[in-house]
């Protein structure tokens, strides 16, 4: 059975989004994302509470996503899927974004200025 995700806003790179901070406790640096990809996915995980399931997906599936971003700036589209991906494993609709788990299926961006998005359709594999 078909599930279909639409997830408002400018999808954030995890990846290309960090910060380094110092710990309090040890004095020693660290990698974290930086607050524009907390509040994304802050925003996201509200979002994905309309498409809570009892449980999540199980065995191996599909994932197409299709980026509507708000400008023609140069942007990693597997960086943006692997923001994606988090996202769904988080909000426990798929159980893990392995190989094992998932395979991706069609991965396309196109420019709406006034409603950037990711529109995601997963697919069960039998």
């Amino acid at each position: 059975m078909e599930t279909k995700i639409t997830l408002s806003g400018q999808v954030a790179s995890q990846k290309n989004s960090k910060s380094i901070a110092i710990n309090r406790k040890t004095n020693k640096p660290f990698v974290m994302s930086n607050e524009r990809v907390k509040a994304w996915q802050n925003n996201v995980a509200v979002q994905l509470l309309r498409y809570r399931i009892k449980e999540p997906m199980q065995g191996r599936v599909e994932i197409s996503v299709m980026f509507y971003v708000k400008d023609n700036r140069a942007r990693d589209l597997d960086n943006m899927l692997a923001s994606v991906q988090d996202a769904l494993v988080k909000a426990q609709i798929i159980v893990a974004d392995d190989w094992q788990h998932l395979r991706i299926g069609l991965l396309d961006a196109e420019i709406d200025r006034i409603n950037p998005r990711a529109e995601i359709i997963i697919n069960p594999i039998a």
